[in-house]
Protein backbone atom coordinates (compact mmCIF):
# COMPACT_ATOMS: atom_id res chain seq x y z
CA UNK A 1 0.00 0.00 0.00
CA UNK A 2 1.17 3.68 -0.83
CA UNK A 3 1.71 5.84 1.93
CA UNK A 4 2.45 9.28 1.63
CA UNK A 5 4.46 11.22 3.06
CA UNK A 6 2.03 13.79 3.93
CA UNK A 7 0.70 11.61 6.23
CA UNK A 8 4.11 10.76 8.04
CA UNK A 9 4.55 14.19 8.59
CA UNK A 10 1.14 15.01 10.20
CA UNK A 11 1.51 11.48 12.20
CA UNK A 12 4.68 12.90 13.64
CA UNK A 13 3.63 16.02 14.38
CA UNK A 14 0.61 14.87 16.16
CA UNK A 15 2.93 12.69 18.25
CA UNK A 16 5.10 15.14 19.23
CA UNK A 17 1.89 17.91 19.88
CA UNK A 18 0.40 15.23 21.83
CA UNK A 19 3.17 14.62 23.88
CA UNK A 20 3.42 18.31 24.24
CA UNK A 21 0.31 18.54 25.76
CA UNK A 22 0.51 15.80 28.36
CA UNK A 23 3.85 17.12 29.41
CA UNK A 24 1.94 20.42 30.14
CA UNK A 25 -0.93 19.00 31.91
CA UNK A 26 1.21 16.60 33.59
CA UNK A 27 3.21 19.61 34.89
CA UNK A 28 0.19 21.85 35.60
CA UNK A 29 -1.36 18.40 37.45
CA UNK A 30 1.66 18.08 39.70
CA UNK A 31 1.54 22.45 40.25
CA UNK A 32 -1.96 22.01 41.54
CA UNK A 33 -0.81 19.40 43.95
CA UNK A 34 1.68 21.60 45.53
CA UNK A 35 -0.81 24.42 45.50
CA UNK A 36 -3.33 22.68 47.22
CA UNK A 37 -0.80 20.77 49.61
CA UNK A 38 -0.29 24.70 50.52
CA UNK A 39 -3.42 25.56 50.82
CA UNK A 40 -4.36 22.49 52.65
CA UNK A 41 -1.47 23.81 55.33
CA UNK A 42 -2.54 27.51 55.60
CA UNK A 43 -6.40 25.92 55.97
CA UNK A 44 -5.25 23.84 59.09
CA UNK A 45 -3.17 26.53 60.38
CA UNK A 46 -6.45 28.94 60.26
CA UNK A 47 -8.24 26.22 61.76
CA UNK A 48 -5.91 25.52 64.65
CA UNK A 49 -5.78 29.73 64.89
CA UNK A 50 -9.51 29.67 64.95
CA UNK A 51 -10.07 27.04 67.43
CA UNK A 52 -7.50 28.89 69.81
CA UNK A 53 -9.52 31.63 69.54
CA UNK A 54 -12.69 30.27 70.41
CA UNK A 55 -11.07 28.55 73.82
CA UNK A 56 -9.38 31.70 74.45
CA UNK A 57 -12.73 33.78 73.85
CA UNK A 58 -14.98 31.07 75.71
CA UNK A 59 -12.28 31.41 78.82
CA UNK A 60 -13.16 35.00 78.79
CA UNK A 61 -16.51 34.57 78.46
CA UNK A 62 -16.53 32.36 81.39
CA UNK A 63 -14.14 34.85 83.53
CA UNK A 64 -16.72 37.79 82.43
CA UNK A 65 -19.85 35.99 83.90
CA UNK A 66 -17.80 34.84 87.10
CA UNK A 67 -16.80 38.46 87.62
CA UNK A 68 -20.41 39.82 86.92
CA UNK A 69 -21.64 37.39 89.13
CA UNK A 70 -19.34 38.22 91.76
CA UNK A 71 -20.21 42.16 90.86
CA UNK A 72 -23.86 41.31 91.82
CA UNK A 73 -23.25 40.14 94.57
CA UNK A 74 -21.24 42.53 96.28
CA UNK A 75 -23.54 45.04 94.52
CA UNK A 76 -26.46 42.98 96.73
CA UNK A 77 -24.61 42.59 99.49
CA UNK A 78 -24.05 47.14 99.62
CA UNK A 79 -27.76 47.65 99.01
CA UNK A 80 -28.60 45.21 102.08
CA UNK A 81 -26.66 46.62 103.97
CA UNK A 82 -26.80 50.53 102.98
CA UNK A 83 -27.64 51.68 106.30
CA UNK A 84 -24.83 50.06 108.36
CA UNK A 85 -22.48 50.86 105.84
CA UNK A 86 -23.29 54.79 105.57
CA UNK A 87 -24.00 55.02 109.69
CA UNK A 88 -21.48 57.26 111.43
CA UNK A 89 -20.35 58.56 107.74
CA UNK A 90 -21.49 62.26 107.92
CA UNK A 91 -20.84 63.19 111.71
CA UNK A 92 -20.52 66.69 112.16
CA UNK A 93 -21.45 67.18 109.02
CA UNK A 94 -24.17 70.42 108.03
CA UNK A 95 -26.16 68.83 104.36
CA UNK A 96 -28.37 71.44 102.34
CA UNK A 97 -30.67 69.82 100.18
CA UNK A 98 -32.36 72.14 96.98
CA UNK A 99 -34.70 70.77 94.14
CA UNK A 100 -34.77 72.71 91.05
CA UNK A 101 -37.75 70.57 90.32
CA UNK A 102 -40.99 70.89 92.18
CA UNK A 103 -42.29 68.02 89.84
CA UNK A 104 -39.61 65.53 90.59
CA UNK A 105 -39.50 66.51 94.52
CA UNK A 106 -37.42 63.43 96.08
CA UNK A 107 -35.71 65.90 98.85
CA UNK A 108 -37.50 63.78 101.84
CA UNK A 109 -35.93 60.72 100.18
CA UNK A 110 -32.37 62.43 100.55
CA UNK A 111 -32.98 63.61 104.17
CA UNK A 112 -33.38 60.06 105.36
CA UNK A 113 -29.95 59.08 104.02
CA UNK A 114 -28.32 62.17 105.53
CA UNK A 115 -29.78 61.36 109.26
CA UNK A 116 -29.01 57.78 108.64
CA UNK A 117 -25.66 58.87 108.34
CA UNK A 118 -25.51 60.94 111.22
CA UNK A 119 -25.27 64.01 109.43
CA UNK A 120 -27.49 67.48 110.18
CA UNK A 121 -29.91 68.92 108.24
CA UNK A 122 -29.21 72.48 107.27
CA UNK A 123 -32.27 73.02 105.05
CA UNK A 124 -34.44 71.64 102.46
CA UNK A 125 -35.88 74.18 99.69
CA UNK A 126 -37.93 73.11 96.60
CA UNK A 127 -37.71 76.27 93.77
CA UNK A 128 -41.25 76.43 92.52
CA UNK A 129 -41.93 76.63 88.93
CA UNK A 130 -43.64 79.59 89.49
CA UNK A 131 -40.15 81.39 89.33
CA UNK A 132 -40.73 81.87 85.35
CA UNK A 133 -43.80 83.33 86.23
CA UNK A 134 -44.33 86.54 85.18
CA UNK A 135 -47.42 87.83 87.43
CA UNK A 136 -45.78 85.78 90.66
CA UNK A 137 -42.35 87.93 90.08
CA UNK A 138 -44.24 91.12 89.98
CA UNK A 139 -46.25 90.19 92.98
CA UNK A 140 -43.13 89.50 94.73
CA UNK A 141 -41.31 92.28 93.52
CA UNK A 142 -44.05 94.71 95.40
CA UNK A 143 -44.65 93.04 97.95
CA UNK A 144 -40.81 92.80 99.23
CA UNK A 145 -39.65 95.62 97.59
CA UNK A 146 -36.96 93.46 95.33
CA UNK A 147 -36.72 93.43 91.70
CA UNK A 148 -37.13 89.95 90.49
CA UNK A 149 -37.04 90.39 86.77
CA UNK A 150 -36.65 86.36 86.09
CA UNK A 151 -36.08 82.74 87.79
CA UNK A 152 -32.45 83.68 87.56
CA UNK A 153 -33.06 86.48 90.10
CA UNK A 154 -35.30 84.11 92.46
CA UNK A 155 -32.24 81.40 92.34
CA UNK A 156 -29.93 84.56 93.27
CA UNK A 157 -31.41 85.66 96.06
CA UNK A 158 -32.14 82.32 97.53
CA UNK A 159 -28.40 81.46 97.49
CA UNK A 160 -27.84 84.82 99.21
CA UNK A 161 -30.32 84.23 101.92
CA UNK A 162 -28.75 81.10 102.70
CA UNK A 163 -25.60 83.23 103.97
CA UNK A 164 -27.52 85.92 105.61
CA UNK A 165 -28.89 85.85 109.42
CA UNK A 166 -32.39 87.05 108.71
CA UNK A 167 -32.52 84.26 105.48
CA UNK A 168 -35.06 82.15 107.17
CA UNK A 169 -37.65 85.24 107.51
CA UNK A 170 -36.61 86.03 103.70
CA UNK A 171 -36.90 82.95 102.63
CA UNK A 172 -40.08 82.48 104.53
CA UNK A 173 -41.68 85.21 102.50
CA UNK A 174 -40.84 83.86 99.43
CA UNK A 175 -42.54 80.47 100.35
CA UNK A 176 -45.68 82.58 101.50
CA UNK A 177 -45.69 83.99 97.96
CA UNK A 178 -45.48 80.31 96.25
CA UNK A 179 -41.60 81.08 94.71
CA UNK A 180 -40.27 78.68 96.82
CA UNK A 181 -41.46 75.31 99.04
CA UNK A 182 -39.31 75.34 102.97
CA UNK A 183 -39.77 71.97 103.78
CA UNK A 184 -37.06 72.43 106.50
CA UNK A 185 -34.42 74.88 107.99
CA UNK A 186 -32.23 74.21 111.28
CA UNK A 187 -31.15 77.62 113.43
CA UNK A 188 -27.38 76.55 112.43
CA UNK A 189 -28.32 77.21 108.64
CA UNK A 190 -25.44 79.14 107.76
CA UNK A 191 -22.75 76.61 108.62
CA UNK A 192 -23.48 74.07 106.08
CA UNK A 193 -20.81 72.51 104.47
CA UNK A 194 -22.10 70.69 101.26
CA UNK A 195 -25.37 71.21 99.58
CA UNK A 196 -27.21 68.84 97.68
CA UNK A 197 -28.68 69.16 94.26
CA UNK A 198 -31.88 66.69 93.46
CA UNK A 199 -31.72 66.50 89.83
CA UNK A 200 -33.32 65.19 87.04
CA UNK A 201 -36.04 65.95 84.82
CA UNK A 202 -39.30 64.45 83.50
CA UNK A 203 -39.90 67.33 80.66
CA UNK A 204 -38.35 67.98 77.19
CA UNK A 205 -37.24 70.98 77.86
CA UNK A 206 -34.12 70.08 80.80
CA UNK A 207 -31.25 71.90 79.09
CA UNK A 208 -33.45 75.17 79.10
CA UNK A 209 -34.24 74.91 82.77
CA UNK A 210 -30.95 73.88 83.92
CA UNK A 211 -29.42 76.74 82.20
CA UNK A 212 -31.83 78.96 83.46
CA UNK A 213 -31.80 77.37 86.69
CA UNK A 214 -29.46 74.96 88.10
CA UNK A 215 -26.29 76.86 86.05
CA UNK A 216 -26.94 79.94 87.93
CA UNK A 217 -27.28 78.15 91.54
CA UNK A 218 -24.30 76.23 91.11
CA UNK A 219 -22.37 79.12 89.96
CA UNK A 220 -23.41 80.88 93.34
CA UNK A 221 -22.83 78.55 95.26
CA UNK A 222 -19.47 77.85 93.85
CA UNK A 223 -18.53 81.29 94.97
CA UNK A 224 -19.63 80.46 98.58
CA UNK A 225 -17.28 78.00 97.93
CA UNK A 226 -19.89 75.45 99.08
CA UNK A 227 -19.33 71.38 98.46
CA UNK A 228 -21.88 70.33 95.62
CA UNK A 229 -23.04 67.12 94.86
CA UNK A 230 -25.84 66.80 92.11
CA UNK A 231 -27.92 63.41 92.03
CA UNK A 232 -30.21 62.15 90.74
CA UNK A 233 -32.18 58.82 89.84
CA UNK A 234 -31.10 55.28 88.19
CA UNK A 235 -34.75 55.92 85.92
CA UNK A 236 -34.67 59.53 85.11
CA UNK A 237 -36.13 60.27 81.91
CA UNK A 238 -34.42 63.58 81.22
CA UNK A 239 -30.64 62.72 82.51
CA UNK A 240 -28.95 66.15 84.32
CA UNK A 241 -25.50 63.83 84.98
CA UNK A 242 -23.94 65.36 82.46
CA UNK A 243 -25.12 68.97 82.19
CA UNK A 244 -23.63 68.74 85.92
CA UNK A 245 -20.40 67.15 84.91
CA UNK A 246 -20.14 70.20 82.47
CA UNK A 247 -20.25 72.52 85.42
CA UNK A 248 -17.59 70.40 87.04
CA UNK A 249 -19.81 69.26 90.13
CA UNK A 250 -19.67 66.15 91.08
CA UNK A 251 -22.24 63.50 90.46
CA UNK A 252 -24.55 60.48 91.45
CA UNK A 253 -26.90 58.60 88.56
CA UNK A 254 -28.20 56.06 90.85
CA UNK A 255 -29.15 57.47 94.28
CA UNK A 256 -32.48 55.51 94.52
CA UNK A 257 -30.12 52.30 95.04
CA UNK A 258 -28.23 51.60 97.96
CA UNK A 259 -25.01 51.36 96.25
CA UNK A 260 -25.70 55.14 95.12
CA UNK A 261 -26.57 56.55 98.68
CA UNK A 262 -23.49 55.00 99.59
CA UNK A 263 -21.60 57.27 97.05
CA UNK A 264 -23.57 60.16 98.41
CA UNK A 265 -21.96 59.90 101.87
CA UNK A 266 -18.75 59.68 100.82
CA UNK A 267 -18.72 62.29 98.19
CA UNK A 268 -20.18 64.45 100.97
CA UNK A 269 -17.77 63.48 103.50
CA UNK A 270 -14.91 65.08 102.06
CA UNK A 271 -14.32 67.74 99.36
CA UNK A 272 -11.58 66.53 97.48
CA UNK A 273 -13.46 63.41 96.59
CA UNK A 274 -14.81 64.30 92.44
CA UNK A 275 -16.33 62.30 89.62
CA UNK A 276 -19.01 60.68 88.23
CA UNK A 277 -20.45 57.80 89.60
CA UNK A 278 -23.03 55.55 89.27
CA UNK A 279 -24.18 53.28 86.68
CA UNK A 280 -24.49 54.97 83.48
CA UNK A 281 -21.54 55.04 80.64
CA UNK A 282 -20.76 58.48 81.89
CA UNK A 283 -20.06 57.10 84.78
CA UNK A 284 -16.20 57.19 85.74
CA UNK A 285 -16.70 54.69 88.41
CA UNK A 286 -19.11 52.95 90.16
CA UNK A 287 -18.75 54.75 93.09
CA UNK A 288 -15.93 57.10 94.62
CA UNK A 289 -12.61 55.86 96.95
CA UNK A 290 -9.82 57.66 97.47
CA UNK A 291 -6.58 56.40 96.99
Amino acid sequence: MHINMKYYIVSIGAIFIALGIGMLVGFNLNYDQELSKQQASIINDLDNKFEDLKTTNDNLEDSLANLTSDYDQAIELINKNTNKIISGGLLEKNIGIISTNENNDYTKEIEEIVTKANGTLSFNIVLSDNIENKSKLEEASTKLNIEFKSGQDVVKYVSECLKDEGGVTKLQNLQSLELIKLNSISSDYLNYDSVVLTGGNEAKNGNDKFSKVDEVLITKLKEQNKNIVGVQKSNTKFSYVDLYSKNKVTTIDNIDEGIGQVSLVISLSEKGISGNFGRLESADKLFPYKK
